[in-house]
């Protein structure tokens, strides 16, 4: 049913960790393949993977390395060669709570409509607490960036011909990529914890990524602006949107500076 994609880059700390969130799957036998890409790591990250495949020759491993290009390139690589049906998305630093796989495939089996699916918990939109499997629209993306991409599945065909990662994208490119589903009326979020994120770091920006709130900013209103242009918003609620994203920043850097202090005094 899944290929399992992971890439990786400098992850000798996690990545074992990862790999066993995998093998502990209540329903392993959902998992066709797991296919991880190194993503020319410079640390141990590429030893350890060899020493798990040769320690669990029973997990179906497929191992790629290439040089460094980024983890764009690096997921739309691993997706274009993958056999199953449905893409599980995973990466380097997190790791999926054992019912992952289970629960989503039983959401899709009750719901063969459904061609991409994310997880959130808990999930509130303006102040309201969703429960369940929730079809989410554009104003609800616009409003919570809630597909933490560890969470993700979706078809793998759907996912191709929508164009997969933009790799010329550093920031954004995710959510970019998943709002364009709603092209195909299935976006769907279920409301529960299925896994944990950035394993390795005492809060989330810490480093990475995710750690540039400014761009990461300015690639989230190129999203909402991108679905003004596919015509699931309006003029006046992008408008809006794009007030409410400065005055996100400002919350999220307040909150990150905070963080950063706090990490700072209890661990020097």
């Amino acid at each position: 049913m899944f290929s399992v994609i992971i890439p990786v880059y400098n992850c000798e700390k996690t990545v074992r960790q990862v790999l066993d969130s995998v093998r502990m799957q209540t329903r392993f036998d959902l998992v066709e393949e797991i296919i991880v890409l190194n993503d020319g790591s410079t640390d141990r990250t590429g030893k350890i993977i060899e020493d798990y495949i040769s320690g669990n020759p029973a997990m179906p491993i497929r191992y790629f390395q290439h040089k460094n290009h980024g983890v764009s390139y690096t997921r739309n690589r691993g997706i274009h060669a993958a056999k199953a049906e449905w893409i599980a998305l995973l990466d380097g630093d997190d790791i999926w709570l054992e019912q992952k796989l289970e629960r989503q495939a039983q959401i899709l089996a009750e719901h063969p409509e459904i061609c991409f699916m994310g997880a959130a918990e808990p999930l509130k939109i303006l102040f309201r607490r969703r429960h369940g499997l929730c079809k989410m629209t554009a104003a609800d993306i616009c409003l919570r960036s809630c597909t933490p991409t560890p969470t993700v599945v979706f078809k793998k065909s759907a996912g191709e011909a929508l164009g997969l990662f933009d790799e010329n994208r550093q920031f954004g490119e995710d959510i970019q990529f998943y709002q364009r589903f709603l092209l195909y009326d299935s976006y769907y979020i279920l409301a529960e914890k299925l896994v944990r994120i950035s394993i390795q770091k005492k809060y989330f920006g810490e480093s990475g990524l995710s750690s540039n709130i400014v761009k990461c900013s300015k690639s989230r209103e190129k999203n909402i602006k991108e679905l003004y242009d596919m015509g699931l918003i309006s003029k006046p609620f992008l408008t809006a949107m794009l007030l409410f994203s400065q005055i996100k920043l400002c919350r999220r850097w307040l909150i990150w500076s905070a963080h950063r202090c706090i990490a700072m005094l209890y661990h020097p």
